[in-house]
């Protein structure tokens, strides 16, 4: 595909934005003044005017595709005149081209809650682009045995333990924990679209546990400690453990299963490194054409044993006894 070509459904979402701008700047317009009405104060329309040149720096930004920078001009137009709704639809409009999701969705939602149904029906296709948004946010919800820990997600501080549901975008994405004494914990997430995630974690004192990190060549093995699913090893894994003796398991496919004892200290750290041997087939180990063997010889022996003609045993009855056949 052509560059030109990816940039067009850019460019026609962009001209809705200038076009739902145009829209409700032309229906916010205030009618002119009779000849009795005496003239606003300079002071009193400074700001209003500063927010309109603002919006029209914005509406140029975004054109240029410089979205941060037309966001910004957008959100300070707002933050000086309240009482024009329809930046509002602009923001989030900014924050979907830079695709925070979950941003446009709140901000779109105070539009529609302010805007007036004239206003609204200026933008057009409202729903369709609440169905867009929708489908990207998803809602991570998070419990921890330590309160007041940071959640940072995709690098990001997105508040502290407890976290109530909190909208964010769809897809995968590394979740952290930290909090000062407290060994960092991480994990990979996916938001699930349109859907909620709610989890329960666990952060471990410096004072009584250890950071184990497991590598593992090749990357991609199933990290057990202790008999407990851990993680998958991309290229690593870290695990804050009590302090102690445990078990680490290590299992790809194709691969024969690692396993290690390992005793970590209150306090430390320590890297593992597991390299993964290729599971050899069953036909080419040395002991199964041994015990193939003693089969094969044995089942030719018993076969020997069976089709060899053996010599007649002299019986009991006289050659000519029998007169009559036998009957049984």
């Amino acid at each position: 595909m052509s560059n030109q070509s990816r940039y067009v459904p850019r460019l026609l979402v962009l001209a809705q934005v200038l076009l739902a701008t145009q829209q409700l700047l032309a229906a916010s317009a205030p009618a002119a003044p009779a000849p009795t009405t005496p003239p606003v104060p300079a002071r009193e329309s400074e700001p209003a005017q500063r927010a309109a040149a603002l919006r029209d720096t914005g509406n140029q930004a975004m054109l240029e595709m410089r979205y941060v920078d037309a966001l910004s001009s957008y959100q300070q137009s707002a933050t000086l005149d309240p009482a024009y709704v329809g930046v509002l639809y602009s923001i989030a409009r900014a924050h979907q081209m830079l695709g925070e999701f979950a941003e446009a969705l709140s901000t779109l939602e105070r539009f529609e809650h302010q805007a007036t149904p004239e206003t609204k029906a200026k933008v057009g296709q409202l729903d369709r682009l609440f169905a867009e948004l929708r489908a990207r946010v998803g809602s991570l919800q998070l419990s921890c045995n330590i309160p007041g820990a940071r959640v940072l997600l995709r690098d990001k501080v997105i508040g502290i333990t407890p976290l109530p549901p909190t909208r964010l975008a769809a897809g995968s994405a590394t979740l952290e924990l930290e909090l000062d004494g407290f060994f960092p914990m991480r994990r990979e997430i996916v938001i699930p679209a349109a859907g909620s995630l709610a989890l329960e974690l666990e952060l471990h004192a410096r004072s009584s546990s250890g950071l184990l990190i497991v590598h593992t060549v090749p990357s991609g093995a199933r990290i057990s400690v202790d008999g407990q699913r851990q993680g998958t090893s991309s290229p690593s894994v870290e695990l804050a453990l009590n302090a102690g003796a445990h078990r680490v398991n290590a299992l790809r496919e194709g691969y024969d299963e690692a396993s290690v004892p390992v005793v970590l200290r209150a306090g430390s750290t320590r890297n593992l490194h597991l390299e993964l041997e290729r599971s050899v087939p069953i036909t080419s180990r040395w002991w199964f054409w041994a015990s193939a063997g003693v089969v094969i010889a044995g089942g030719v022996a018993l076969s020997a044993a069976l089709l060899t003609e053996r010599r007649a045993e002299n019986g009991t009855l006289t050659p000519g006894q029998i007169a009559a056949p036998l009957r049984f």
